[in-house]
């Protein structure tokens, strides 16, 4: 038995705020991200998909907001121990925390 979501997905505060202030596509994307299970959390970009550029979004900071609108739902029943997830999400936020991410196939001068 799935633990009981603090909203639905169309009542997540996160969905309703962006029906108001961003574009359908957008707002259709975080209602998805919303209606996710308690147990799988939207997956982190994969590497090579940020180009480091400072994009104007970046799809970490995408992801960041998917995630969450997905831990709003849920709440304290937000399980986010998915297979290899929480590892990719340390080592963002380390690479993050430390400055020293690197784009693959990118030169050390």
């Amino acid at each position: 038995m799935s633990p009981q979501a603090a909203y639905t997905p169309q009542e997540t505060p996160a969905v309703i705020r962006a029906r108001k202030h961003l574009s359908g596509t957008r707002a259709k994307q975080l209602l998805r991200a919303a209606e996710r299970d308690y147990n799988d959390p939207p997956p982190p970009p994969g590497l090579g998909e940020c180009c480091g550029s400072s994009c104007d979004p970046c799809v970490q900071d995408l992801w960041r907001e998917e995630l969450a609108v997905w831990r709003e739902r849920w709440g304290e029943a937000a399980q986010e121990d998915g297979e290899g997830s929480q590892d990719k999400r340390d080592q963002a936020a380390g690479e993050e925390a430390t400055g020293k991410g690197k784009m693959p196939g990118s030169w050390e001068w």
